[in-house]
């Protein structure tokens, strides 16, 4: 078992009513009220700005992405979204990659056409020891 585990005992009737009573006070603090201040504060602007009204439900939405927002952006430990701009490619690499995508393209279509031709079976690959042992008897 840990050193620190720290076990609450719920006994009797009086243990479950506390209990319930300590939920339903973290859910209404923690969940409800700021549901409904979203909500009001929403339905505040919106009466200035062309937007609909929200009604609890909405509020409650609103107050989550709001509360999974500021976790994400203030976790200082581990970074769950980075704002960085991607390095580009010079003009050189670009050309580079571009040629090598183009013939990739062009010798996938030339392998499918000699497949499906049917004259020339598919060549399977084998080391390179093999194939310099190989040349080494041919010239001997």
């Amino acid at each position: 078992m840990r050193r620190k585990t720290r076990i609450i005992q719920i006994s009797g009737l009086r243990g479950l009513c506390l209990a319930v009573f300590t939920v339903a006070c973290l859910v209404a603090g923690f969940i409800a009220f700021p549901a409904i201040v979203a909500m009001h504060a929403w339905n505040y602007i919106a009466e200035f700005i062309a937007i609909p009204v929200i009604n609890v439900w909405q509020g409650l939405l609103l107050w989550a992405i709001i509360a999974i927002s500021g976790v994400i952006i203030n976790d200082r430990k581990k970074f769950l979204v980075a704002f960085k701009t991607p390095d580009r490619l010079t003009d050189k690499e670009m050309k580079t990659l571009l040629e090598r995508m183009k013939i990739q393209s062009q010798t996938q279509a030339i392998n499918s056409m000699i497949l499906k031709s049917g004259d020339i079976k598919p060549v399977e690959k084998t080391d390179k020891s093999d194939e310099k042992s190989e040349e080494k008897k041919e010239n001997v």
